[in-house]
């Protein structure tokens, strides 16, 4: 339980945040809003002379020069984050491939070019970089756990399915983390067995293909959303944010 827990829990979580924070080092992304603390009289302190303050987030709107406009597109989100990614994973595989040298490991130039194809860095990162697109270009309320999140699982369902951790530093069978049978060695299951394995491996290609589709979708999304921003809700930052919140509670139900 302890090792599940660290493989599909705790690893995704460590990965997924220092892909954010080698994006955030590395790349002065530019926003729409700056989140600030403010304080704020607790409700529940409304009618009690002794009032309590907590800490809330607020945004506030980056007032630009005339000659500047506000930023309309998450291409630089995505695309740094992305450069991130792929840092990480060419990192990552070059080590465990540079690992799996011994001279029963079979088929090495086939696993190490289909370890490079799977894309789970990429989109995970994808998913990470549209979040944070989401809450500095349109001003969604959105801490650090929700901006994760969405990442974070599908990564756990990775790890779960076969693929290793960076802290695993051996990888004896590389053709787990792909999904990929071992051609070097026969299957004897039996039918009903065989019927299992298919279906779960179909099951996880349906469940990466909504992931590339859901970063599409949201992609496009916050793009249209920033151009409305702009245009049709310019001067209205209120109903900007009241449709935001509309949509974003439409899409729970």
């Amino acid at each position: 339980a302890s090792e599940i827990a660290a493989s599909c829990l705790v690893c995704p979580i460590i990965e997924e945040y220092i892909k954010l924070c080698i994006l955030r080092w590395t790349t002065p992304l530019k926003r729409n809003f700056n989140w600030t603390k403010k304080q704020i009289i607790s409700k529940s302190s409304e009618g009690n002379r002794k009032r309590k303050m907590r800490n809330v987030w607020a945004t506030e709107p980056i007032i630009r020069p005339p000659n500047e406009s506000d930023i309309v597109n998450a291409n630089q989100y995505v695309a740094q984050m992305l450069a991130a990614s792929l840092g990480l994973k060419f990192a990552d595989a070059g080590r465990r491939i540079l690992l799996y040298t011994k001279q029963e490991h079979p088929s090495k130039q086939l696993y190490a070019f289909f370890r490079g194809l799977f894309p789970l860095q990429e989109l995970t990162g994808t998913m990470t970089a549209l979040q944070l697109a989401k809450r500095n270009l349109l001003g969604l309320e959105m801490p650090l756990w929700k901006l994760l999140l969405p990442a974070v699982v599908i990564h756990g369902m990775a790890n779960f399915r076969g693929k290793k951790p960076i802290y695993r530093w051996g990888s004896a069978t590389p053709w787990a983390e792909m999904q990929l049978p071992a051609f070097h060695v026969p299957d004897s299951s039996s039918l009903p067995k065989l019927l299992t394995k298919g279906f779960a491996k179909i099951m996880w290609f349906i469940i990466i293909t909504r992931v590339i589709g859901y970063c599409v979708k949201n992609y496009y999304m916050v793009n249209r959303q920033a151009v409305k921003r702009t245009t049709t809700f310019a001067g209205r930052p209120a109903s900007f944010s009241a449709k935001l919140t509309t949509s974003e509670a439409l899409k729970k139900k």
